[in-house]
């Protein structure tokens, strides 16, 4: 029996398919340059910079605590960034630039903590910080629960700082003072960050999945409110 030839597609036939191919891959190509869309050109620039830091840092590093340049390049985002584009960093950005943002999206009072701690919990990504002059790892997740337990302290700092901002007579009196606090007026009250946290350890403990790091930092955050209510009552 004599064998049928293989059929073999024309040239023709196959152009449509090669311009579908090249689609996809001017698509896929594209996808991280356009994903970042939502952004200014400004903030994006700015972004662009800040993400290629491999660790978050504070506003001053080093043994000689110099001013680290990648902390201006967030306070500058944090100065011209509108909600939306925060909220979108933190969401969508690299784990540095996610780091910042989440401060952001707090001290703004921004709707969406809830779901920031929810998402970064999932995720656990991990980061590289830099403190003065000392490093750590640490969490996303982990950095911003610590964030907001710790600021009820800057909340207590901003109540002392409005009651001797009035008697301050001079601006050189002024800026010490500042430069002595390091004072962000806090947006929050004792009270709602309270309701924050309880919110937040119910989203912790009642996950079996929850990493372990940050159910150690919560029960070590309590041992330290314990630790402190016990020393108020002994003196």
């Amino acid at each position: 029996m004599k064998r049928k030839p293989v059929p073999t597609m024309n040239g023709l036939f196959l152009f449509p398919l090669i311009i579908t191919m090249m689609r996809i891959s001017y698509i896929l190509f594209f996808i991280p340059a356009l994903s970042f869309g939502q952004l200014s050109s400004e903030i994006e620039n700015l972004y662009g910079e800040l993400s290629k830091s491999k660790n978050v840092e504070s506003a001053h590093i080093g043994y000689g605590m110099s001013e680290s340049k990648v902390y201006k390049l967030f306070e500058e985002i944090n100065k011209k960034a509108s909600d939306k584009e925060v909220e979108y960093i933190a969401f969508k950005g690299n784990s540095v630039a996610k780091a910042y943002a989440s401060y952001a999206v707090f001290s703004r009072k921004l709707k969406i903590l809830d779901q920031l701690f929810d998402d970064y919990i999932k995720n656990n990504d991990s980061i590289s910080i830099i403190q003065g002059c000392v490093g750590s790892k640490s969490h996303l997740a982990d950095e911003l629960y610590r964030m907001i337990f710790w600021e009820k302290d800057n909340i207590k700092m901003t109540e002392v700082y409005r009651k001797h901002k009035a008697s301050i007579k001079t601006e050189h009196e002024l800026v010490n003072f500042i430069e002595l606090f390091s004072i962000v007026e806090s947006k929050w009250k004792v009270e709602e960050i309270d309701s924050v946290l309880i919110k937040f350890d119910q989203m912790v403990l009642n996950n079996p999945s929850s990493p372990q790091s940050l159910v150690e930092l919560i029960t070590g955050c309590y041992y330290y409110i314990e630790k402190n209510i016990l020393n108020i009552m002994i003196n």
